[in-house]
């Protein structure tokens, strides 16, 4: 009898790990697996949101027509672009300002706050400010530039500045967070270790190089992966406010066009093959990095 009972406390210690994670597992099931695999399912039918048309099967139709379409071709083009953008843009320009605020000690603050006060104002309002900025009638931009004698002009028509002025809108809408993440980061390192090594003659690159730059490189890890996989993300609502997609799909991505096809062309089938192909893409990247970059991260033990 004491057997059975031991037994039986050792079982109910055994499961109460996973009664713990159920609640977790069930909000994931629901909210997370279950839409990956009724997003794979659509992405074999045809399918227009009506909900008196019922679905065809196409088989793999759906992702043939998907990758010999112009608009994929150019959405998959962007997407590298962007992504190759946001690194030295929101991974290694937040590292200077972070530095130096975090140099300046108390008198930072200001600074900081300056900085991560774009981080609290929605994206759509950021958007519409600028689409009036640089509205080629009237706008900001165009007085300066007439002011200054510059040749007035729209650069949300050209396919290079228009790509260009969404990441800069969206840079300037996530560098203070980056920068805060570098922070927290910096807060690790005590400055009598930088004082050490200046007093042995270190110049403030080697400081940097062989101290806070080794201790940086878990932050650095995370900004990275994190900054690559909502890249094209955060370029979303900008795309839609300014551009469209244009001028001549200049400035869509993969997300914008998975946006197209489901909401404006009503094409369900071809929207949910995008959705299937970002989320393998996004994967693959994903598990590169962690298996390239993370035996090169420093952790401190």
């Amino acid at each position: 009898m004491r057997n059975q009972e031991i037994n039986g406390q050792a079982g109910r210690k055994a499961l109460a790990p996973y009664l713990y994670l159920l609640p977790l597992l069930v909000l994931l099931g629901i909210f997370t697996y279950w839409p990956l695999l009724d997003t794979f399912w659509l992405s074999l039918m045809r399918w227009n949101l009506n909900p008196e048309v019922p679905l065809q099967f196409e088989g793999l139709k759906n992702y043939k027509r998907l990758f010999n379409s112009v608009l994929f071709a150019d959405a998959a083009r962007n997407t590298v672009w962007y992504m190759l953008a946001s690194v030295p843009l929101k991974v290694l320009l937040p590292l200077p300002f972070a530095v130096g605020i975090w140099a300046l000690g108390q008198s930072g603050r200001f600074y900081r706050t300056i900085l991560f006060l774009p981080s609290l104002i929605s994206f759509v309002v950021i958007s519409v400010v600028f689409l009036w900025l640089l509205n080629p009638i009237g706008g900001l931009a165009t007085q300066v530039a007439a002011a200054i004698g510059l040749p007035a002009g729209n650069p949300l028509a050209n396919p290079v500045s228009a790509f260009w002025s969404i990441m800069a809108i969206s840079t300037w809408k996530v560098l203070g967070f980056n920068v805060l993440l570098y922070l927290a980061g910096l807060s690790r390192i005590s400055h009598e270790q930088i004082l050490a090594m200046q007093l042995d003659g270190a110049t403030d690159w080697q400081v940097f190089r062989h101290l806070i730059w080794p201790m940086l490189t878990p932050t650095s890890f995370f900004v990275l992966v994190t900054t690559t996989i909502f890249a094209v993300q955060q370029v979303f609502t900008p795309i839609d406010i300014l551009t469209h997609g244009g001028p001549f799909n200049a400035t869509t991505n993969l997300f914008y066009m998975v946006y197209q096809y489901t909401f404006r062309t009503f094409d369900v089938g071809l929207g949910a093959a995008g959705t299937v192909i970002i989320l393998l893409f996004l994967l693959a990247i994903t598990v590169a990095k962690l298996r390239w970059l993370d035996r090169r991260v420093h952790y401190e033990q």
